[in-house]
Protein backbone atom coordinates (compact mmCIF):
# COMPACT_ATOMS: atom_id res chain seq x y z
CA UNK A 1 0.00 0.00 0.00
CA UNK A 2 2.64 2.37 0.66
CA UNK A 3 3.51 2.77 -2.98
CA UNK A 4 0.31 3.38 -3.97
CA UNK A 5 0.80 7.10 -1.65
CA UNK A 6 1.80 9.63 -3.59
CA UNK A 7 2.71 12.52 -1.55
CA UNK A 8 2.55 15.14 -4.69
CA UNK A 9 -1.66 14.41 -4.19
CA UNK A 10 -3.15 16.37 -1.50
CA UNK A 11 -5.55 13.71 0.26
CA UNK A 12 -7.48 14.33 2.94
CA UNK A 13 -11.04 13.46 2.35
CA UNK A 14 -14.07 14.13 1.22
CA UNK A 15 -14.90 17.67 2.94
CA UNK A 16 -18.54 18.09 4.83
CA UNK A 17 -21.19 20.20 3.13
CA UNK A 18 -20.30 22.45 5.45
CA UNK A 19 -17.11 22.96 4.64
CA UNK A 20 -18.03 22.59 1.42
CA UNK A 21 -20.60 25.73 1.17
CA UNK A 22 -18.34 27.52 3.30
CA UNK A 23 -15.63 27.17 0.19
CA UNK A 24 -18.04 27.72 -3.21
CA UNK A 25 -19.57 30.53 -0.62
CA UNK A 26 -16.63 32.89 -1.14
CA UNK A 27 -17.44 32.55 -4.75
CA UNK A 28 -20.03 35.08 -4.34
CA UNK A 29 -18.31 36.89 -1.57
CA UNK A 30 -15.13 37.88 -3.66
CA UNK A 31 -14.46 41.56 -4.23
CA UNK A 32 -12.67 42.63 -7.19
CA UNK A 33 -10.69 40.51 -9.73
CA UNK A 34 -7.71 38.24 -9.47
CA UNK A 35 -4.65 40.10 -10.39
CA UNK A 36 -1.22 39.42 -11.77
CA UNK A 37 -0.73 36.12 -13.89
CA UNK A 38 -3.67 34.56 -12.20
CA UNK A 39 -5.68 37.65 -13.69
CA UNK A 40 -3.92 37.27 -16.77
CA UNK A 41 -4.57 33.36 -17.34
CA UNK A 42 -8.35 33.71 -16.20
CA UNK A 43 -9.34 36.69 -18.74
CA UNK A 44 -7.28 34.89 -21.87
CA UNK A 45 -9.34 32.17 -20.67
CA UNK A 46 -12.95 34.01 -20.21
CA UNK A 47 -12.61 36.08 -23.71
CA UNK A 48 -12.08 32.27 -25.55
CA UNK A 49 -8.79 32.03 -25.51
CA UNK A 50 -6.71 29.21 -24.71
CA UNK A 51 -5.24 27.55 -21.67
CA UNK A 52 -1.58 26.35 -21.70
CA UNK A 53 -0.06 23.38 -19.83
CA UNK A 54 1.66 25.75 -17.42
CA UNK A 55 -1.08 27.85 -16.97
CA UNK A 56 -3.38 24.90 -16.12
CA UNK A 57 -0.27 23.72 -13.71
CA UNK A 58 -0.20 27.04 -12.28
CA UNK A 59 -3.97 26.74 -11.59
CA UNK A 60 -3.50 23.14 -9.80
CA UNK A 61 -1.60 25.55 -7.27
CA UNK A 62 -4.37 28.00 -6.24
CA UNK A 63 -4.69 27.97 -2.21
CA UNK A 64 -8.08 28.24 -1.01
CA UNK A 65 -8.04 31.95 -1.21
CA UNK A 66 -7.70 32.27 -4.61
CA UNK A 67 -9.59 29.28 -5.87
CA UNK A 68 -13.10 31.35 -5.83
CA UNK A 69 -11.38 33.56 -8.72
CA UNK A 70 -11.05 30.17 -10.91
CA UNK A 71 -14.21 29.50 -10.21
CA UNK A 72 -16.12 32.49 -11.03
CA UNK A 73 -14.43 32.24 -14.46
CA UNK A 74 -15.34 28.08 -15.06
CA UNK A 75 -18.46 29.17 -14.33
CA UNK A 76 -18.46 32.28 -17.02
CA UNK A 77 -16.99 30.03 -19.42
CA UNK A 78 -19.96 27.54 -18.90
CA UNK A 79 -22.84 29.76 -18.87
CA UNK A 80 -21.73 31.01 -21.71
CA UNK A 81 -21.39 27.61 -23.73
CA UNK A 82 -24.31 25.99 -21.77
CA UNK A 83 -26.42 28.85 -20.22
CA UNK A 84 -28.41 27.84 -17.10
CA UNK A 85 -29.12 24.53 -18.34
CA UNK A 86 -27.75 21.60 -16.45
CA UNK A 87 -28.38 18.06 -17.70
CA UNK A 88 -28.67 14.17 -17.24
CA UNK A 89 -29.79 11.06 -18.36
CA UNK A 90 -31.99 8.63 -17.28
CA UNK A 91 -30.41 4.68 -17.82
CA UNK A 92 -30.82 1.33 -17.29
CA UNK A 93 -26.96 0.15 -16.23
CA UNK A 94 -26.56 -3.42 -17.40
CA UNK A 95 -22.92 -5.28 -15.93
CA UNK A 96 -23.28 -7.44 -19.09
CA UNK A 97 -20.17 -9.50 -17.61
CA UNK A 98 -18.11 -8.63 -14.38
CA UNK A 99 -15.08 -11.00 -15.17
CA UNK A 100 -12.25 -9.20 -16.49
CA UNK A 101 -8.69 -9.03 -17.37
CA UNK A 102 -7.42 -6.78 -15.77
CA UNK A 103 -6.45 -6.27 -11.65
CA UNK A 104 -7.60 -2.53 -11.09
CA UNK A 105 -6.42 -1.66 -7.76
CA UNK A 106 -9.61 0.36 -6.79
CA UNK A 107 -12.39 -2.13 -8.42
CA UNK A 108 -15.03 -4.09 -6.87
CA UNK A 109 -16.95 -4.49 -9.84
CA UNK A 110 -15.06 -7.52 -11.00
CA UNK A 111 -15.14 -10.89 -9.54
CA UNK A 112 -13.91 -14.49 -10.59
CA UNK A 113 -15.89 -17.32 -12.23
CA UNK A 114 -17.32 -19.13 -9.34
CA UNK A 115 -18.23 -15.67 -7.45
CA UNK A 116 -21.51 -14.72 -9.62
CA UNK A 117 -22.78 -15.57 -13.03
CA UNK A 118 -20.40 -16.13 -16.06
CA UNK A 119 -22.71 -13.53 -17.84
CA UNK A 120 -25.88 -11.75 -17.57
CA UNK A 121 -27.99 -14.19 -20.27
CA UNK A 122 -29.92 -12.48 -23.77
CA UNK A 123 -33.33 -12.96 -21.88
CA UNK A 124 -31.81 -10.84 -18.53
CA UNK A 125 -30.86 -8.14 -21.12
CA UNK A 126 -33.88 -7.83 -22.86
CA UNK A 127 -36.19 -7.88 -19.68
CA UNK A 128 -34.01 -5.32 -18.24
CA UNK A 129 -34.40 -2.83 -21.57
CA UNK A 130 -37.98 -3.21 -21.89
CA UNK A 131 -38.25 -2.84 -18.24
CA UNK A 132 -35.78 0.31 -18.53
CA UNK A 133 -38.15 1.52 -21.22
CA UNK A 134 -41.43 0.95 -19.19
CA UNK A 135 -39.86 3.70 -16.77
CA UNK A 136 -38.75 6.34 -19.52
CA UNK A 137 -35.56 5.19 -19.62
CA UNK A 138 -33.58 5.98 -22.63
CA UNK A 139 -29.98 4.93 -21.91
CA UNK A 140 -29.11 0.81 -21.85
CA UNK A 141 -25.65 1.60 -20.12
CA UNK A 142 -23.41 -1.14 -21.04
CA UNK A 143 -20.21 -1.68 -18.58
CA UNK A 144 -18.33 -4.99 -18.58
CA UNK A 145 -15.33 -6.16 -17.77
CA UNK A 146 -12.14 -6.09 -20.31
CA UNK A 147 -12.00 -8.74 -22.62
CA UNK A 148 -12.01 -11.61 -19.72
CA UNK A 149 -12.31 -14.19 -23.03
CA UNK A 150 -8.31 -13.73 -23.74
CA UNK A 151 -8.76 -15.20 -19.46
CA UNK A 152 -11.55 -17.17 -18.92
CA UNK A 153 -11.87 -20.78 -20.85
CA UNK A 154 -14.84 -21.53 -19.14
CA UNK A 155 -16.46 -17.68 -20.23
CA UNK A 156 -15.19 -18.45 -23.74
CA UNK A 157 -16.78 -21.35 -23.82
CA UNK A 158 -19.89 -20.62 -22.34
CA UNK A 159 -20.08 -17.10 -24.56
CA UNK A 160 -19.40 -20.00 -27.90
CA UNK A 161 -22.37 -21.88 -26.94
CA UNK A 162 -23.91 -18.55 -27.15
CA UNK A 163 -22.57 -18.19 -30.79
CA UNK A 164 -20.19 -15.52 -29.87
CA UNK A 165 -16.36 -15.25 -30.25
CA UNK A 166 -15.84 -12.57 -28.15
CA UNK A 167 -17.38 -10.11 -26.02
CA UNK A 168 -17.85 -7.60 -28.15
CA UNK A 169 -19.62 -9.19 -30.45
CA UNK A 170 -21.97 -10.13 -27.40
CA UNK A 171 -22.51 -6.90 -26.48
CA UNK A 172 -23.11 -5.67 -30.38
CA UNK A 173 -25.82 -8.10 -29.92
CA UNK A 174 -27.32 -7.29 -27.03
CA UNK A 175 -27.21 -3.70 -27.78
CA UNK A 176 -29.30 -3.93 -31.09
CA UNK A 177 -31.64 -6.06 -29.13
CA UNK A 178 -31.67 -3.04 -26.75
CA UNK A 179 -32.76 -0.68 -29.62
CA UNK A 180 -35.50 -3.05 -30.49
CA UNK A 181 -37.35 -1.99 -27.04
CA UNK A 182 -36.51 1.56 -28.09
CA UNK A 183 -33.55 2.33 -25.67
CA UNK A 184 -30.73 3.58 -27.08
CA UNK A 185 -27.38 1.42 -25.78
CA UNK A 186 -24.19 3.42 -25.00
CA UNK A 187 -21.43 0.90 -24.59
CA UNK A 188 -18.12 0.85 -22.55
CA UNK A 189 -16.49 -1.69 -24.02
CA UNK A 190 -12.72 -1.00 -23.28
CA UNK A 191 -10.11 -1.25 -25.75
CA UNK A 192 -11.63 -2.31 -28.95
CA UNK A 193 -10.86 -2.74 -33.15
CA UNK A 194 -11.98 -0.77 -36.34
CA UNK A 195 -14.08 -3.56 -37.10
CA UNK A 196 -15.75 -4.03 -33.49
CA UNK A 197 -16.19 0.13 -33.64
CA UNK A 198 -17.93 0.11 -37.33
CA UNK A 199 -20.38 -2.48 -35.84
CA UNK A 200 -21.53 -0.75 -32.01
CA UNK A 201 -21.82 2.28 -34.84
CA UNK A 202 -24.96 0.67 -36.39
CA UNK A 203 -27.10 0.36 -33.17
CA UNK A 204 -24.88 2.92 -30.39
CA UNK A 205 -25.83 6.60 -31.02
CA UNK A 206 -22.57 7.42 -28.52
CA UNK A 207 -19.43 4.73 -26.89
CA UNK A 208 -17.20 5.90 -24.19
CA UNK A 209 -13.86 5.00 -22.40
CA UNK A 210 -12.61 6.78 -19.97
CA UNK A 211 -8.59 7.26 -20.16
CA UNK A 212 -8.37 7.96 -16.95
CA UNK A 213 -4.82 8.79 -16.52
CA UNK A 214 -2.23 9.42 -19.54
CA UNK A 215 0.57 8.33 -17.22
CA UNK A 216 2.20 5.15 -17.75
CA UNK A 217 3.73 5.56 -13.96
CA UNK A 218 0.47 3.86 -12.67
CA UNK A 219 1.10 0.80 -14.51
CA UNK A 220 4.64 -0.37 -12.39
CA UNK A 221 3.83 -2.68 -9.61
CA UNK A 222 2.54 -0.76 -6.48
CA UNK A 223 0.20 1.18 -8.79
CA UNK A 224 -2.97 1.58 -8.99
CA UNK A 225 -2.89 -0.40 -12.89
CA UNK A 226 -0.74 -2.54 -12.23
CA UNK A 227 -1.49 -6.26 -13.95
CA UNK A 228 -3.85 -4.27 -16.35
CA UNK A 229 -3.24 -4.70 -19.84
CA UNK A 230 -6.03 -2.38 -20.93
CA UNK A 231 -5.29 0.13 -18.84
CA UNK A 232 -1.84 0.86 -20.82
CA UNK A 233 -2.54 4.77 -22.21
CA UNK A 234 -1.26 4.53 -25.66
CA UNK A 235 -3.74 1.77 -26.63
CA UNK A 236 -6.72 3.14 -24.84
CA UNK A 237 -5.95 6.73 -26.71
CA UNK A 238 -5.75 4.83 -29.39
CA UNK A 239 -9.31 3.23 -29.10
CA UNK A 240 -10.35 6.51 -29.15
CA UNK A 241 -8.51 7.77 -31.93
CA UNK A 242 -10.08 5.52 -34.10
CA UNK A 243 -13.85 6.55 -32.41
CA UNK A 244 -12.37 10.21 -33.74
CA UNK A 245 -11.80 8.50 -37.42
CA UNK A 246 -15.24 6.66 -37.86
CA UNK A 247 -16.96 9.97 -35.49
CA UNK A 248 -18.31 8.04 -33.12
CA UNK A 249 -19.71 10.87 -30.54
CA UNK A 250 -17.49 9.56 -27.24
CA UNK A 251 -17.60 9.98 -23.58
CA UNK A 252 -13.97 9.98 -21.71
CA UNK A 253 -12.58 11.29 -18.47
CA UNK A 254 -10.15 10.88 -15.74
CA UNK A 255 -10.35 8.99 -12.63
CA UNK A 256 -9.09 11.55 -9.61
CA UNK A 257 -6.82 10.19 -6.71
CA UNK A 258 -5.80 7.13 -7.90
CA UNK A 259 -2.01 8.13 -6.87
CA UNK A 260 -1.55 10.55 -9.80
CA UNK A 261 0.21 13.82 -9.43
CA UNK A 262 -1.03 17.04 -10.40
CA UNK A 263 1.10 17.08 -13.62
CA UNK A 264 -0.25 13.60 -14.90
CA UNK A 265 -3.71 15.15 -14.04
CA UNK A 266 -3.13 18.24 -16.32
CA UNK A 267 -1.06 15.87 -19.15
CA UNK A 268 -4.04 13.81 -19.11
CA UNK A 269 -6.31 16.57 -19.48
CA UNK A 270 -4.24 17.88 -22.96
CA UNK A 271 -4.08 14.23 -24.12
CA UNK A 272 -7.65 14.38 -24.30
CA UNK A 273 -7.61 17.42 -26.21
CA UNK A 274 -5.12 17.13 -28.38
CA UNK A 275 -7.14 14.34 -29.58
CA UNK A 276 -11.09 15.93 -29.58
CA UNK A 277 -8.82 19.16 -31.26
CA UNK A 278 -8.13 16.50 -34.47
CA UNK A 279 -11.66 14.62 -34.35
CA UNK A 280 -13.91 16.74 -32.82
CA UNK A 281 -15.89 13.71 -30.92
CA UNK A 282 -15.75 13.80 -27.87
CA UNK A 283 -18.83 14.93 -26.50
CA UNK A 284 -18.34 14.78 -23.27
CA UNK A 285 -15.17 14.42 -20.04
CA UNK A 286 -16.38 12.68 -16.93
CA UNK A 287 -14.25 13.81 -13.90
CA UNK A 288 -14.68 11.01 -11.50
CA UNK A 289 -13.21 10.74 -8.18
CA UNK A 290 -11.89 7.77 -6.66
CA UNK A 291 -14.04 6.00 -3.95
CA UNK A 292 -12.15 3.87 -1.60
CA UNK A 293 -14.73 0.59 -0.35
CA UNK A 294 -13.95 -2.53 1.51
CA UNK A 295 -11.70 -5.47 0.03
CA UNK A 296 -10.07 -3.49 -2.67
CA UNK A 297 -6.27 -3.59 -2.62
CA UNK A 298 -6.93 0.05 -2.27
CA UNK A 299 -9.25 0.17 0.73
CA UNK A 300 -7.12 1.93 3.26
CA UNK A 301 -6.12 4.72 0.41
CA UNK A 302 -7.93 8.16 1.08
CA UNK A 303 -10.06 10.12 -1.78
CA UNK A 304 -9.13 13.04 -2.81
CA UNK A 305 -9.52 16.23 -1.72
CA UNK A 306 -12.94 17.98 -2.32
CA UNK A 307 -10.47 21.09 -2.63
CA UNK A 308 -8.46 19.28 -5.20
CA UNK A 309 -11.35 18.37 -7.09
CA UNK A 310 -13.32 21.99 -7.61
CA UNK A 311 -9.82 22.57 -9.21
CA UNK A 312 -9.67 19.99 -11.24
CA UNK A 313 -13.24 20.28 -12.48
CA UNK A 314 -12.87 24.04 -13.25
CA UNK A 315 -9.40 23.62 -14.84
CA UNK A 316 -11.01 21.24 -16.79
CA UNK A 317 -13.37 23.71 -18.10
CA UNK A 318 -10.86 26.47 -19.01
CA UNK A 319 -8.99 24.13 -20.91
CA UNK A 320 -11.90 23.09 -22.58
CA UNK A 321 -13.82 26.06 -23.09
CA UNK A 322 -17.57 26.70 -23.14
CA UNK A 323 -18.23 24.02 -25.37
CA UNK A 324 -17.24 21.10 -23.96
CA UNK A 325 -20.14 18.84 -21.56
CA UNK A 326 -18.15 18.71 -18.31
CA UNK A 327 -19.46 15.76 -15.93
CA UNK A 328 -19.95 14.97 -12.64
CA UNK A 329 -21.20 12.22 -10.39
CA UNK A 330 -23.40 13.07 -8.44
CA UNK A 331 -23.69 9.80 -6.58
CA UNK A 332 -20.10 9.66 -5.44
CA UNK A 333 -20.50 13.11 -4.36
CA UNK A 334 -24.04 12.75 -2.90
CA UNK A 335 -23.37 16.19 -0.49
CA UNK A 336 -21.54 18.28 -2.83
CA UNK A 337 -22.56 17.59 -6.15
CA UNK A 338 -24.32 20.98 -6.56
CA UNK A 339 -21.29 23.02 -5.78
CA UNK A 340 -19.63 21.44 -8.63
CA UNK A 341 -21.67 23.97 -10.95
CA UNK A 342 -19.85 26.57 -9.58
CA UNK A 343 -17.12 24.84 -10.85
CA UNK A 344 -18.03 24.93 -14.53
CA UNK A 345 -20.21 21.49 -14.64
CA UNK A 346 -23.12 21.10 -17.09
CA UNK A 347 -24.26 17.85 -16.73
CA UNK A 348 -24.85 15.22 -13.63
CA UNK A 349 -24.43 12.16 -15.06
CA UNK A 350 -26.99 9.02 -14.95
CA UNK A 351 -29.39 8.13 -13.08
CA UNK A 352 -31.48 5.23 -12.80
CA UNK A 353 -34.90 4.19 -11.45
CA UNK A 354 -33.88 0.43 -12.13
CA UNK A 355 -30.80 -0.40 -11.24
CA UNK A 356 -27.75 0.26 -8.84
CA UNK A 357 -24.27 1.29 -10.05
CA UNK A 358 -21.98 -1.83 -10.33
CA UNK A 359 -18.67 -0.56 -10.31
CA UNK A 360 -20.21 2.27 -7.23
CA UNK A 361 -22.48 -0.11 -5.10
CA UNK A 362 -22.29 1.03 -2.60
CA UNK A 363 -23.64 4.87 -3.92
CA UNK A 364 -27.34 4.91 -4.23
CA UNK A 365 -28.48 7.84 -7.50
CA UNK A 366 -30.03 10.75 -5.98
CA UNK A 367 -33.36 11.01 -5.89
CA UNK A 368 -34.61 12.99 -9.37
CA UNK A 369 -37.19 14.83 -7.88
CA UNK A 370 -34.68 15.96 -5.00
CA UNK A 371 -32.52 16.85 -7.91
CA UNK A 372 -34.43 19.03 -9.76
CA UNK A 373 -35.33 20.91 -7.05
CA UNK A 374 -32.34 21.57 -5.93
CA UNK A 375 -31.17 22.37 -9.09
CA UNK A 376 -33.80 24.67 -9.53
CA UNK A 377 -33.20 26.52 -6.19
CA UNK A 378 -29.76 27.33 -7.72
CA UNK A 379 -31.10 29.15 -10.89
CA UNK A 380 -30.52 26.43 -13.38
CA UNK A 381 -32.58 24.23 -15.52
CA UNK A 382 -32.66 20.17 -15.25
CA UNK A 383 -32.98 18.66 -18.40
CA UNK A 384 -33.25 14.92 -19.38
CA UNK A 385 -30.70 13.87 -22.46
CA UNK A 386 -29.99 10.70 -24.53
CA UNK A 387 -26.77 9.11 -23.91
CA UNK A 388 -25.86 11.28 -26.70
CA UNK A 389 -25.61 14.94 -26.22
CA UNK A 390 -27.91 17.43 -28.63
CA UNK A 391 -25.54 19.12 -30.62
CA UNK A 392 -24.15 15.51 -31.76
CA UNK A 393 -27.72 14.61 -32.87
CA UNK A 394 -26.79 14.80 -36.77
CA UNK A 395 -25.93 12.77 -39.50
CA UNK A 396 -22.09 13.68 -39.46
CA UNK A 397 -22.47 11.28 -36.53
CA UNK A 398 -25.33 9.12 -36.42
CA UNK A 399 -25.77 6.72 -39.19
CA UNK A 400 -29.50 7.77 -41.15
CA UNK A 401 -31.72 4.96 -39.35
CA UNK A 402 -30.42 5.33 -36.01
CA UNK A 403 -30.58 9.13 -36.49
CA UNK A 404 -34.09 8.44 -37.29
CA UNK A 405 -34.66 6.91 -34.33
CA UNK A 406 -32.94 9.33 -32.05
CA UNK A 407 -34.46 12.27 -33.57
CA UNK A 408 -38.06 10.68 -32.89
CA UNK A 409 -36.89 10.98 -29.01
CA UNK A 410 -36.06 14.43 -28.77
CA UNK A 411 -37.49 17.98 -28.89
CA UNK A 412 -36.12 20.47 -31.14
CA UNK A 413 -33.40 21.31 -28.66
CA UNK A 414 -32.21 17.85 -28.93
CA UNK A 415 -33.65 16.59 -25.37
CA UNK A 416 -35.93 14.46 -24.07
CA UNK A 417 -39.35 15.82 -24.41
CA UNK A 418 -40.22 17.26 -20.90
CA UNK A 419 -43.51 15.47 -20.59
CA UNK A 420 -41.51 12.02 -20.78
CA UNK A 421 -39.11 13.39 -18.42
CA UNK A 422 -42.00 14.17 -16.01
CA UNK A 423 -43.02 10.26 -16.18
CA UNK A 424 -41.59 7.42 -13.91
CA UNK A 425 -40.71 9.63 -10.46
CA UNK A 426 -38.83 7.93 -8.31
Amino acid sequence: MAALDNKSVCCSGPAPAEYARAMTGDLFRSAGAASGELGDILARAGEGGSVSREDALLLSGLGREEVPFLLHAASAIRDRGKGKTLTFSRNVFVPLTQLCRNRCGYCTFKYEPGEGPLFLTPDEVIDMAKKGAELGCTELLFVTGDKPELMYPVYREALSKLGYNSTAEYLIAMGEAGLRERIFPHTNLGLATRDELLAFRESNPSMGLMLENISPRLLKKGQAHHGCPDKVPKHRMKTMEIAGELRIPWTSGLLVGIGETWEERVDSLFALKELNDEYGHIQELIIQNFSPKQGIIMEKYPPPDFLDMLKIVAITRLVFGADMNVQIPPNLNPETYPLFVHAGVNDLGGVSPLTIDYVNPEAPWPRLERMKSIIEEMGFTLRERLPVYPEFIDDKYIKSGLLKLVRESVDEQGYVPTEEASNGKY
